[in-house]
């Protein structure tokens, strides 16, 4: 567009990609018509002009897949409403497996399909040679195909967002460049560029595999990097089916589509390289790479040996360009957590075309709010650590993504790239005693204890893995004994200062008017009444608490707190997460083994549940908490690191006549499931209220100072709607229950599985889950206790639909 640059705008986007064309059309159409886009060369000359255009309804989560499936539904109707065709062929796909665990996979993957709607069908081998006859069908057990799925022309649907924006007063401006995002007071006053400046409270950072610099211009984490990414075009081919679906072959690393009498071929690499690690050249536009053959010649011989055609025909286009990949898998999406008016949507990893759409419309729909929509939590930017955006980490984390794109999709599982980066004090003695570690926000954290002379190996399974017995016998310590875990990750945050109390009365909803000693459970809300977070909070002092979050939060969790300190407000906040050492005793045994390191007085009178006391344990001051996450009596220790082996030396010897095992967190993760205790961003988040999770028990609505949020969560909980939750319990002890499996009674889906695991005491497979009446009626007491059946890879599995834990 030419013309003159306006003053001012309602929201400046920038980037003209599909994203940034997509959030401008979708903030557009619903009346945000003084909207500016700024794209630095022409619209879609980053990375969407030589994406593949495959179109999958289908992605790894909720969110992304209700991106996916919206996306389908705008491919077909954005022609009839701008005029551009976005060149969509809706011919299906077929994914195959070449082994039993990829066949889990994908028959878990089908069941997922039927939370969303989404046609997914099981195929034998026989039924996909004859859908895709070019394909050699040695070693294939068989597939799924998905017939609403397709491909579609990348360039032109982001024409066709573009001119729908323009229709409804979008102004798009190209060969731009932002120089600089103007920011006062922590937040964003306009954008500069070489034609002027244009004040506005609204930034959007749709830069693509700019994003990650154009974001660190502002302290605001964007955490991603291009690597490179091939694929190749054939020579025509004779009889080539129009209507060819797109086939995936994970095991072999490529998935091909039928274009234009052509195929075209791409991977998923197995060596990947990191692009532009000096920065990406100004002048880039409409670019590609040089192809190295040896980069592709592993996969490459794999494609030719699944369809053989390849090797007698001629190669017309070998293609190299930069794609964008996060350090997770994950995308960045939402409200940057240090400047206001300041959002990201990036690092989609290849998903673009596909999600594109969708994405768009939740992040408009989140701006034009001043809230997310739906459940956006596993992209919010907030959950980036500061180093998890420098580009040393990024280099070696996001090729990995790269790489994980066609690997198997375990059940947690484990990065093998920027590891070791933060230890607690005890990694080096837990490893020496069998410690396998898993890694959450570069935490490394005890899994599970390989016995002595066993392979220390973190494998991964949808059924038993190898260390599947060790995790059980670490449960039943816990139950039955003793056990002992390393929480040190555990996020602490110091709130402190005169006005700390009266602060945190109005962020929990628990009371905080607690003697000093005293422990809560507490949620914090947003005033829709939605759950922002869970914390257990401990009086310090008369104006000093403790605020302890999972780690996977911690940071937004600080982020939060520190948003709601009001002007003139004396409350001072510190992240003490690596002053303190942490170990937790759990088990019936616990007080058995305290007694013999402490003389606290460790009785019910002087030390009751939910209360934290001074002591010593050896020669080293310590405080303990009487609670657990296990469900059991417990207590959890806190060191200061310098005399954190002293302490675990003196439990360790202390523990040995008791029997006294060292758990990890696997086994953790399946206790707390059996007692139906929750996990904020896999049980419950912002978009769940209280009393849907049977939680409105630590809402105090009767204190004096209310908690943000008490209307809308007392409304919400006179006008129940949504689903409530449940735990489930599978009748089949074979079954293994991970997450997101259908949950359903009388036939129809009710919902599905948030949390899960296979729980040592119950001998079966327990979960977690949402679920609502099939009337569609809300309420905790909507669903009854009963007989259930939950999908498991394709089987109706019977179970059993429970209010009250089944380890309560």
């Amino acid at each position: 567009m030419s013309g003159a640059l306006p003053d001012r705008a309602q929201a400046v986007i920038i980037g003209g990609g599909i994203h940034g064309c997509s959030v401008a059309y979708h903030l557009a159409k619903a009346g945000w018509s003084d909207v500016v886009l700024l794209e630095r060369k022409q619209l879609t000359s980053g990375t969407t002009w030589h994406a593949a255009g495959l179109v999958g309804q289908l992605q790894g989560s909720h969110a992304t897949t209700a991106f996916a499936s919206y996306g389908v539904e705008l491919l077909q109707e954005i022609e009839a409403e701008t005029g551009q065709n976005p060149g969509f062929r809706q011919n299906g796909s077929i994914s195959i497996a070449l082994n039993d665990q990829r066949m889990a996979e994908l028959r878990r993957k089908a069941d997922f399909a039927s939370l969303f709607g989404v046609e997914a069908s099981f195929l034998e081998t026989a039924e996909i040679a004859e859908r895709w006859p070019l394909m050699n069908a040695e070693g294939v057990l068989g597939g799924i195909f998905m017939p609403g799925d397709g491909a579609a022309n990348p360039s032109d649907l982001t024409q066709a967002l573009a001119k729908g924006a323009r229709m409804n007063g979008a102004r798009l401006f190209e060969h731009t460049p932002v120089e600089e995002v103007l920011t006062e007071g922590g937040k964003v006053c306009g954008v500069r560029t070489g034609e002027g400046v244009i004040k506005t409270d609204i930034v959007v950072n749709c830069g693509g595999m700019w994003a990650r610099e154009l974001g660190r211009r502002n302290g605001v984490g964007v955490p991603l990097h291009a690597c490179e990414h091939y694929y190749l075009v054939t020579e025509p081919v004779a009889g080539l089916p129009a209507d060819l679906p797109v086939l995936r072959s994970y095991c072999d690393g490529t998935y091909w589509k039928e274009d234009a009498g052509k195929l075209l071929f791409g991977f998923a690499h197995f060596h990947p390289k990191a692009w532009a690690a000096d920065g990406i050249p100004e002048t880039f536009e409409f670019d590609s790479l040089p192809f190295v053959e040896e980069d592709v010649m592993e996969v490459l011989e794999l494609a030719m040996e699944r369809v053989p055609i390849l090797k007698s025909t001629g190669i017309r286009t070998f293609f190299n360009g930069p794609e964008s990949y996060s350090h997770d898998g994950r995308f960045t999406l939402g409200a940057a957590p240090d400047l206001a008016g300041y959002f990201v949507l990036a690092g989609v990893n290849s998903t673009g075309i596909q999600s594109g759409a969708g994405s768009g419309k939740a992040l408009a729909e989140w701006i034009m709010a001043g809230h997310p929509t739906m459940d956006l939590s596993e992209m919010d930017p907030a959950r980036i650590e500061d180093f998890q955006a420098r580009d040393p980490y990024l280099r070696e984390r996001c090729a990995e993504t790269l790489v994980l794109t066609y690997a198997m999709h375990w059940p947690g599982r484990q990065r093998e790239s920027a590891r070791g980066l933060r230890r607690t004090a005890f990694h080096h003695a837990l490893k020496a005693r069998g410690a396998v570690h898993g890694e959450t926000q570069g935490w490394e954290r005890p899994a599970f204890f390989a016995p002595e002379g066993a392979d220390p190996v973190f494998d991964h399974s949808f059924h038993r893995p190898s260390w599947f017995e060790y995790a059980q016998a670490e449960q039943k310590a816990a139950r039955e004994n003793v056990a002992l875990f390393d929480y040190s990750m555990l996020g602490k945050l110091m709130v402190e200062g005169p006005d700390a109390e009266p602060f945190l009365q109005r962020l929990c909803t628990n009371d905080m008017a607690m003697p000093v000693g005293g422990v809560a459970y507490s949620l914090m809300l947003n005033e829709r009444g939605g759950i922002e977070s869970d914390v257990t909070v401990a009086r310090h002092g008369d104006d000093s608490f403790m605020v302890m979050s999972g780690i996977s939060h911690t940071r937004r969790d600080h982020d939060h707190l520190r948003r709601h300190i009001r002007d003139g407000e004396d409350v001072r906040l510190r992240d003490v997460t690596t002053s303190y050492a942490v170990l937790a005793v759990a088990g019936p045994n616990s007080p058995r083994l305290l007694r013999a390191v402490t003389d606290a007085d460790l009785s019910d009178d002087a030390f009751p549940p939910y209360h934290m006391r001074h002591t010593h344990i050896g020669h080293a001051p310590v405080f303990a908490q009487r609670l657990s996450f296990t469900g059991e009596t417990g207590w959890e220790i806190f060191i200061t690191p310098d005399f954190a082996e002293h302490v675990l030396e003196i439990i360790l010897e202390a523990g040995q006549p008791l029997g006294l095992r060292l758990a990890g967190g696997e086994a953790l993760n399946a206790l707390r499931i059996e007692k139906g205790f929750l996990h904020w961003g896999a049980d419950m988040a912002y978009t769940e209220a209280p009393y849907q999770l049977g939680l409105d028990f630590i809402c105090k609505p009767g204190k004096k100072l209310p908690f943000i949020g008490r209307d809308a969560c007392l409304a919400r909980k006179a006008d129940p709607k949504g689903p409530c939750l449940r735990s489930v319990r599978l009748a089949d002890p074979d079954a293994i229950l991970h997450h997101n499996e259908p949950v359903l009674r009388d036939g129809r889906i009710i919902g599905f599985v948030t949390s899960g695991a296979f729980c040592a005491m119950q001998k079966a497979a327990m979960g977690l889950c949402l679920v609502s009446p099939p009337d569609g009626a809300g309420g905790f007491e909507a669903v009854e206790d009963g007989p259930c059946s939950v999908m498991v890879e394709g089987r109706e599995v019977p179970a059993e639909l429970r209010r009250k834990p089944f380890g309560a």
